[in-house]
């Protein structure tokens, strides 16, 4: 039995991205013998513009739509002992089990991706994406870029493989491998992982770190290693001869940790993009004698602050405006003024009204007093353990080190802290992630005695 999906998706980075429509045909080799389609309430996660107008599903649809836990059984009992068959099933089936992770719950199932089988038994085309197969096959497919109708042409798709496969190499080999059972030599070592924290290395036989990675779901973040069938991911697979995982609890430890280790260990198969989050960097600009902040790709500038990206820059802009009553138009360049002043007006609705401070006369103090109440600072996140607790300590506004707390009372004794902590040199993008995991209430902010 063949469950064939199809998902559409909030688009974002990795781990980050949410459902907004699934459709599931089972398929019994001749014919669809159940179906299940639903819009998605992604929780909380906008739909982005660009999904809007690829997908026509806006973000008014899916507000009365279930969420993911109330369509998650269904989805379980439609896909029981089938085999998930998707085009590109690599991506449809690491979103799917990252929202089960999510529940708690280990998804786990046969998968079989149409891409390389049409590759195999359909060679020579330019390209292997659904809507150049339906070209070249004749396939209709009357929605694209909607789960049912994506699915439905896959159910097409899959006829003429099982078709043409004559050798049975598709159940006598290729559903055999580890991309598509999901089992691979590690899975016994990382089983218990799902929503764990951490960092987790990959090494070769020579016992070097060729790929390092962070998440707060190692499993499913580790097992995708291991679906992947580019011939990257192939080549890594053949590399790894062990793993090490270093629990954290806390996703911004391992952030850190991940962070420093890549720039000190320069695995073989990262990309440098791996070593940063934050993309994008707060720059203040002279204009008349005023200082205005502009938000810039990273190149070789220091930034005041780095975030992820402009939106959220434009957030910190608005903040300063609100923090120490200002207009957009004395803050943010031209370019930005009008979605800062439209961010400004949203905090002021959300906000209780405060009493504006006094502006500092230097950037650094600017954005460094609205991203930290004070200059000095411990800021406290989960750990591993139950009952532990992981300090960050910032002096002059600069994170300088961290450490495990088992002891409640400990929490705000710096002195004691300080010397218990592993320091970390003055390092801007990593003050920029404490800052950002501070501004979305990952962390408590505890005064030092």
């Amino acid at each position: 039995m063949y469950a064939v999906i199809d998902l559409e998706g909030t688009s974002g980075k990795s781990g980050t991205e949410r459902i907004i429509e699934v459709a599931i045909y089972l398929f019994d080799g001749e014919q669809i013998v159940d179906q299940f389609i639903s819009l998605v309430n992604p929780d909380g996660t906008r739909i982005p513009p660009f999904v809007e107008k690829l997908t026509g599903i806006k973000n008014k649809d899916v507000v009365t739509a279930p969420k993911f836990h109330e369509v998650a059984k269904r989805i379980v009992e439609i896909t029981k002992d089938a085999i998930i068959v998707a085009h590109n099933a690599p991506f449809d089936y690491r979103v799917l089990k990252e929202e089960f992770a999510r529940l708690g719950f280990d998804y786990s199932r046969v998968v079989m991706d149409t891409i390389p089988l049409a590759e195999r038994f359909i060679p020579g085309l330019k390209s292997y994406g659904l809507a150049s197969i339906c070209e070249n096959l004749n396939l209709t497919n009357s929605r694209r870029h909607r789960a049912d109708g994506d699915a439905l042409v896959t159910v097409d798709l899959l006829k003429i493989l099982l078709e043409k496969d004559r050798e049975q190499y598709i159940h006598g080999t290729f559903l055999k491998q580890p991309s598509a059972t999901g089992v691979h030599r590690f899975t016994e070592q990382i089983t218990k992982l799902v929503k764990t924290t951490g960092v987790y290395y990959l090494f070769d036989a020579a016992g070097k770190v060729i790929y390092l990675g962070r998440s707060d779901q190692l499993r499913v973040r580790i097992d995708r290693h291991f679906l992947a069938t580019s011939d990257k991911a192939l080549a890594m697979q053949k590399a790894i001869a062990s793993i090490k995982v270093e629990t954290t609890g806390s996703l911004l430890l391992a952030e850190i940790k991940a962070h420093m280790d890549l720039k000190r260990l320069k695995p073989t198969y990262n990309e440098t993009v791996d070593k940063y989050q934050l993309k994008r960097g707060l720059v203040a600009v002279e204009s008349d004698n005023a200082i205005l902040w502009d938000i810039q790709p990273m190149r070789h500038q220091k930034p005041a602050l780095q975030v992820a990206d402009t939106k959220e820059g434009l957030w910190w802009i608005a903040g300063m405006c609100l923090r120490y009553d200002k207009s957009p138009e004395d803050l943010a360049v031209p370019e930005h003024v009008k979605m800062v002043a439209r961010n400004l007006a949203t905090l002021k609705r959300n906000h209780d009204q405060q009493k504006a401070v006094s502006m500092p006369s230097t950037a650094s103090e600017q954005i460094m007093q609205l991203a930290f109440p004070h200059s000095r600072i411990i800021l406290v996140d989960k750990g591993a353990n139950p009952g532990e607790k992981i300090a960050f300590l910032l002096d002059n506004y600069q994170l300088i080190g961290y450490t495990k707390v088992d002891l409640m009372s400990d929490l705000d004794q710096w002195d004691v802290l300080n010397q218990r902590m592993t320091t970390i040199p003055a390092n801007g993008y990593l003050t920029s992630l404490v800052a950002q995991a501070l501004r979305r209430k990952r962390l408590k902010v505890v005064q030092p005695r």
